[in-house]
């Protein structure tokens, strides 16, 4: 026998047609009849299988479901996942600068003295007063405490001429700086602005919390150009040189240190000229 004969008859063998008989199992009478041949049997079977198998791969494609296939991808190149990570570090960056904030406004609440001399009704009641502690002359001049500034790098806040120096004697805590109009004023540490505020004797002033419980004061500002809570860079501007509040004689600024609650010289450690 050839193979065209051999092939002739596997074709006519399945284009024969077959019939399928239902019959009630009782009285053996029939429910149903069908005419089915192996080729349109083939062609049924196949096309089903066909058709779960789209439905299978179109299930697993479309739908989470793919995550859990072991080998599918990287979890931290899913668009959802960064997107999360990236919230995380957001929030843990905010708090780290809460936190911050809240331990700046602690040492300063700590360091404020009750015995103040100034009258109540000349300042806000949100702004911040940094009032030197009751101590010896010894006190005043810097120790073995203060050491430790010596190794931090602090950025000058603007350039000018020194019109008054650190005379703790007079309660004058920091240097007045004299500097052109517009001048900005910029920032000597990365820091939280934990005040920045306005008051009749000041004018327009800002307090930063910096590392290593440092406390940058800028006092006498035309124009702040930061506000309570946020982040600052080194070297930033953070406000523009002015004249406001009662205590001042002129466009300067007033700039003042604290340390661990005490204030220090900032002329020991930054150079305005």
């Amino acid at each position: 026998m050839d193979d065209t004969t051999h092939k002739k008859k596997f074709w006519d063998r399945i284009r024969d047609t077959y019939r399928i008989i239902i019959l009630d199992d009782e009285n053996l009478e029939e429910v149903g009849s069908y005419n089915l041949s192996l080729l349109s049997f083939y062609v049924m079977l196949s096309v089903s299988a066909l058709t779960i198998s789209l439905l299978v791969i179109s299930f697993i494609f479309f739908t989470p479901v793919k995550r859990l296939i072991p080998g599918y991808g990287d979890i931290s190149e899913n668009k959802k996942f960064i997107e999360l990570a990236k919230k995380v570090d957001l929030l843990e960056s905010e708090v780290s600068a809460y936190q911050v904030y809240i331990g700046g406004l602690q040492k300063i609440l700590t360091a404020t003295s009750d015995g103040s001399d100034k009258d109540p009704k000349d300042q806000p009641s949100t702004t911040l007063v940094l009032t030197p502690e009751l101590v010896d002359k010894a006190d005043v001049k810097e120790t073995s405490r203060t050491k430790e500034l010596n190794f931090l790098k602090f950025a000058s806040p603007l350039y000018g001429k020194v019109s008054a120096g650190f005379q703790p004697d007079i309660q004058h805590y920091g240097v007045d700086i004299l500097a052109p109009k517009d001048t900005p004023v910029k920032a000597i540490m990365d820091g939280i602005v934990i005040s920045a505020d306005q008051s009749v004797s000041t004018g327009n002033s800002l307090y930063i919390q910096h590392n290593k419980n440092v406390v940058s004061v800028y006092k006498h500002n035309s124009v702040l150009l930061v506000k309570t809570g946020d982040f600052v860079k080194t070297g930033q501007a953070i406000a523009i040189i002015g004249n406001t509040g009662e205590q001042s004689t002129g466009p300067h600024l007033h700039f003042e240190m604290w340390y661990d609650g005490k204030y220090v010289n900032p002329q020991n450690y930054i150079t305005f000229q």
